[in-house]
């Protein structure tokens, strides 16, 4: 089963940690009941790095790497977002060392 977030639905520029960590609860969800889910970007032109921090990179800590990346996909992500996404979670990998 795969499961849809699409992001667009929150905004086109996210930024608040608080709306990222009522999403991350979807995704921590998604992966304890072994379901696949894409976060899609479509229409979202920009995200904030503690954003990206809580939405992705602290959910991928807590399950670990291989888990997160066998279940969450991104979809439709520009550069800009990527970027951020990258830095977030190397930013997280780099506290845990």
């Amino acid at each position: 089963m795969i499961q849809v977030l699409k992001l667009s639905e929150t905004g086109s520029i996210l930024g608040l940690r608080e709306l990222a960590k009522n999403l991350s609860s979807n995704i921590r969800n998604a992966i304890l009941s072994e379901t696949n889910i894409v976060l899609d970007f479509e229409n979202v032109e920009s995200i904030s790095s503690s954003f990206a921090d809580e939405l992705i990179a602290k959910v991928l800590v807590e399950v670990g790497k291989d888990t997160f990346l066998r279940n969450v996909k991104i979809k439709n992500a520009n550069n800009f977002i990527k970027t951020i996404i990258n830095s977030s979670i190397n930013e997280r990998l780099n506290e845990i060392k």
